[in-house]
């Protein structure tokens, strides 16, 4: 066979090459006190039409609820292997899980999602198509009261040039596309591209430590592979039930001033080791005066005081308490 060399270009082989082409896939799961999420996630991936080789599932040493299920949480068709964790929060769980992969692919999925019945083979066929690939994530289409919320944004997941984060990730429609970040409800990551990477642990919160998946995703795209984004990779996320109040999905009230402070913290850390020379005096400004809804600065105050009154100057106070802090222990 070694005349095809001449028929097809170099940089076909060069790119099929054995050592680029995954062959093994594995799926970690990072579960606290949501069995019946869980065994739905577990359903659909019993469907998948490539199965998964690892399923690593990360439990917490204190959460009696989800080992009292795991009799009936495991089945028996899946591969699974549990692990447990005795710190609390995302970080720590899904560090365990980088650690104890054994697949040349991982998949990250949250434990209230169901993935589509063709959601692995999508990851493995981008993986495969493209060895410089070293992150894909996927479409989390999100059930919101009575139904799922299908509406379409074409920009995701990219940073702008002065710090903005655009996600859109539950949104997004088209082709595959380049992309800064990934979310962590469903993206999968090359072996290789976070062999020397880990989740931040500098983050802060208790429970699901906001922007985690940001700094992972930035942190493998700077060691210079790519990160693509499918939407056709859909996993059904059914944004179940937290101890902790989700302040990154909508403009409100602040519920838990500690939690608001600390998503506040994890977004500058998150966007800061994207950035770098000029970029971060730029966002240190944008961030402090500007800002956005969620992640407000002095404008975004002014501009959701007819909705909030008070309220939008507490968020604001609150948010800038957390990015200032996160400023001071980044520069000093």
């Amino acid at each position: 066979m070694w005349f095809l060399q001449y028929l097809v270009p170099f940089s076909w082989f060069e790119a099929k090459s054995v050592n680029d082409v995954p062959q093994t896939v594995g799926i970690l799961i990072a579960t606290y006190r949501r069995p019946y999420e869980l065994r739905r996630c577990l359903t659909g991936l019993e469907r998948q039409t490539h199965p998964a080789d690892d399923i690593l599932l990360v439990i917490r040493e204190d959460d009696e609820q989800t080992k009292a299920a795991l009799d009936g949480l495991v089945s028996q068709s899946l591969p699974i292997r549990i692990i447990t964790v005795l710190a609390p929060g995302s970080v720590a769980a899904r560090n365990a899980g980088l650690d104890a992969c054994r697949t040349d692919i991982l998949a990250i999925i949250d434990d209230d999602t169901s993935p589509h019945v063709d959601w692995l083979a999508r990851i493995m066929a981008n993986f495969s198509n493209d060895p410089t690939i070293g992150g894909v994530g996927g479409r989390d289409r999100c059930f919101i009261g009575k139904a799922f919320n299908d509406s379409q944004e074409l920009v995701v997941g990219k940073i702008q040039w002065f710090g903005r984060i655009i996600g859109n990730h539950h949104l997004g429609f088209g082709e595959l596309r380049e992309v800064d970040v990934l979310k962590g409800a469903n993206m999968s990551y090359r072996a290789k591209a976070f062999a020397d990477v880990r989740f931040d642990t500098r983050l802060k919160g208790n429970g699901a430590q906001p922007s985690e998946d940001y700094c992972f995703s930035i942190a493998v795209k700077r060691k210079g592979w790519k990160l693509a984004y499918d939407p056709s990779a859909v996993v059904d996320h059914y944004l179940s039930q937290r101890a902790e109040a989700r302040h990154y999905v909508g403009v409100a009230r602040v519920e838990d001033d500690a939690a608001f402070r600390d998503f506040a913290y994890n977004q500058v850390l998150s966007i800061w080791e994207a950035l770098s020379g000029f970029r971060r005096l730029v966002f240190f400004v944008w961030s402090l005066l500007v800002g956005t809804g969620i992640f407000p600065g002095l404008v975004q105050a002014i501009r959701f005081t007819p909705k909030l009154g008070i309220h939008s100057w507490r968020r604001f106070l609150i948010a800038q308490q957390g990015k200032i802090n996160a400023f001071w222990d980044l520069i000093f």
